[in-house]
């Protein structure tokens, strides 16, 4: 873990009980229980007491929110399927109802809930701090359909709420999944920067997200994807982000980050194929707030809910600038399979490293992405 002992700000963990009660379908990958799993291990490690770190729990979701983004006709078919009995043709053709985003009981108020922790998220670090919402990150999500497991898209939200405020975002969104929702939202807007870090839609759902997909019009340079190879391992995702992410960044110069902090990139997760730990995850997470200390923070995908919580509490620790209280890691890994040089090693994965002809391919494909991108992108943002 970096060191922060200079850090004055405040972390908020912020939860809403409520929403680690719903359940899309008893044999749906997403899981939102990962909120209060992730928000218990936090408390058990002692990151949730003392100064500098504080728990905003609300009860009740902010109303109108939603609109802020989402189409009204988009929003009346949500609110109908909140019995979870209805679904229509209409409703289909706005992705809900699907195996991806099914209809449950409590559909609309699961979406507000998730919204109003992200924007609550986003006016923490508009005051000074960093924060987190681990039930969001819903990237996938457009302003008039479901899509990949998202109803609606909280960060797209929770950067209008920003940019309201006349502050200078950046988005970065180091899920396995390409966020190709936010990337919409703003494709044609030079205020925002978006940077995605994810796996290649050429093997990954949501089969897009290539470096050529840039902006369009005068914001052209300021969308910038970066798509793994899958087997790519800390070492190339490191690199990957220094080079590229934090240079950008470094260019653009935010005053506040969104970002989409999935653990699905990780070698265990069901869903994907990239090659990565903890360790390359939590690295990220340090360099990123080394340089820009207010960030809102969202959870994102991950399938394995090991990894998430385990990822999560590590994301926190790093954002509250603690080092984290040792304990019996028994399931959640230990020291046989964590390494016992890190402090909090009993929640740090094993170093994973793709060898052979594969690390080969994945760093000349990485050392290309770089040359693309300090060809095409950086003197654009420079």
């Amino acid at each position: 873990m970096s060191d922060m002992a200079d850090r004055n700000t405040d972390a908020v963990f912020v939860f809403s009980p409520a929403l680690a009660g719903f359940e899309l379908s008893p044999d749906h990958p997403f899981k939102p229980e990962r909120a209060r799993l992730a928000f218990e291990m936090c408390a058990e490690r002692g990151l949730l007491t003392g100064g500098g770190v504080r728990i905003d729990e609300f009860g009740e979701p902010e109303e109108g929110l939603l609109e802020t983004f989402h189409t009204p006709e988009y929003i009346a078919l949500l609110e109908r399927a909140e019995s979870g009995r209805e679904v229509d043709v209409e409703m289909l053709h706005h992705g809900l109802g699907t195996a991806e985003n099914p209809v449950f009981k409590g559909v609309y108020t699961y979406s507000k809930l998730a919204t109003t922790a992200s924007v609550r998220a986003a006016r923490a670090a508009a005051a000074g701090g960093s924060a987190f919402n681990p039930c969001g990150g819903f990237h996938h999500a457009h302003s008039d359909r479901a899509s990949g497991f998202c109803y609606i898209n909280d960060a797209v939200i929770a950067i209008l709420e920003l940019k309201r405020k006349g502050l200078r975002v950046a988005y970065v969104d180091i899920d396995a999944h390409h966020g190709d929702g936010v990337q919409e939202a703003f494709y044609d807007d030079r205020e925002i920067l978006c940077v995605s870090v994810h796996e290649s839609g050429r093997t990954l759902f949501p089969w897009g997200g290539f470096e050529r997909e840039t902006g369009a019009g005068s914001a052209g340079g300021y969308n910038i994807n970066v798509p793994l190879e899958p087997g790519t391992d800390d070492n190339a995702f490191l690199f990957l982000f220094s080079e590229i992410v934090m240079d950008a960044l470094g260019l653009f110069a935010p005053e506040v980050i969104v970002g989409t902090f999935g653990t699905d990139t990780f070698a265990t997760d069901p869903l994907t194929h990239l090659k990565m730990t903890n360790n390359g995850f939590v690295d990220a997470v340090a360099m990123l707030r080394s340089h820009f200390p207010r960030i809102a923070a969202l959870g994102g995908g991950g399938y394995n809910i090991d990894n998430a919580v385990r990822g999560w509490t590590l994301l926190f620790a790093e954002l509250a600038g603690r080092e984290i209280a040792g304990g019996y890691g028994g399931a959640l890994g230990g020291v046989l399979l964590g390494d016992p040089s890190i402090a909090g090693s009993d929640l740090r994965d094993m170093h994973v490293y793709t060898t052979g002809k594969a690390q080969e391919t994945i760093r000349e494909r990485s050392e290309t992405l770089v040359e693309w991108y300090r060809s095409e992108i950086r003197p654009v943002l420079a």
